[in-house]
């Protein structure tokens, strides 16, 4: 089998014990849960693939819906200057500020203009935050928010070593954590061919590993991110957990 180094890059793997404050609420870590505010009984809010209006819809949130996780925000002020702010300044700033939330297993960002503190029971039902990925595998569901119907898949072991299905060919190799860093590959890929739509599944998946920066993990749910905060694909849970 020959081996492509230049499949995988770094993945940068962020942990989610920083989380960015969010000013959708004045805590400084946020809180563990978003309800909705300000969206109408008619109406729900988009989830989208990017913290900004015009990415891809990846779903919506009924305007009564509570629960929803918080994964961080991105944009508006930071902690210290929300702190100081005046209204006017707070309302100003969270036209721009977005927030990775979690909802019915979707994970994608929202305005956060129309969130604030929640309560639970969970309604992202997507497990715990993961820790740590060895020892786990995962399925590919989608990739930036188009569901995938080939077999295409990743496992994580527990002694460093990584394989995969990539819809077509099958591939191992190593990965490691350090400091944060999520670093895989060379990865030895078998050369099949296949059928078009599977190949397809191939290019898409093999690029999206490629290109992200950074993930966000729980036990049934992982979300591949570039560098842009772009969702690339969405994974679930195939092992037991």
């Amino acid at each position: 089998m020959p081996i492509f180094g230049k499949f995988y890059r770094l993945i940068m793997l962020l942990p989610f014990l920083s989380l960015s404050p969010s000013l959708a609420q004045s805590a400084a870590d946020g809180p563990d849960f978003y309800r909705l505010n300000g969206v109408t009984a008619n109406s729900a809010l988009n989830i989208r693939s990017a913290p900004n209006s015009t990415s891809q819809i990846l779903g919506k949130i009924p305007a009564n819906a509570d629960g929803l996780a918080n994964f961080g925000c991105v944009g508006g002020l930071d902690a210290d200057k929300w702190a100081s702010a005046t209204a006017a300044q707070r309302t100003a700033a969270l036209k721009d500020r977005w927030c990775k939330i979690g909802f019915n297993r979707i994970i994608g960002w929202s305005a956060a203009q129309y969130l604030q503190e929640g309560n639970g029971p969970d309604a992202f039902k997507g497990g715990g935050r993961l820790s740590s990925l060895a020892g786990s595998e995962w399925q590919l569901r989608d990739l930036a928010g188009t569901l995938v119907d080939e077999d295409a898949w990743i496992a994580f072991k527990g002694d460093d070593l990584v394989s995969g299905l990539t819809g077509c060919n099958r591939f191992s190799g190593r990965f490691s954590v350090k400091q944060g860093k999520f670093d895989i590959g060379p990865l030895a890929m078998t050369q099949m061919a296949c059928p078009q739509n599977m190949m397809d599944v191939e290019q898409g998946f093999t690029k999206a590993l490629e290109a992200t920066q950074s993930i966000t993990a729980t036990h049934l749910v992982l979300a591949l991110f570039n560098a842009e905060d772009q969702l690339l694909a969405t994974l679930t849970r195939r092992d037991a957990d």
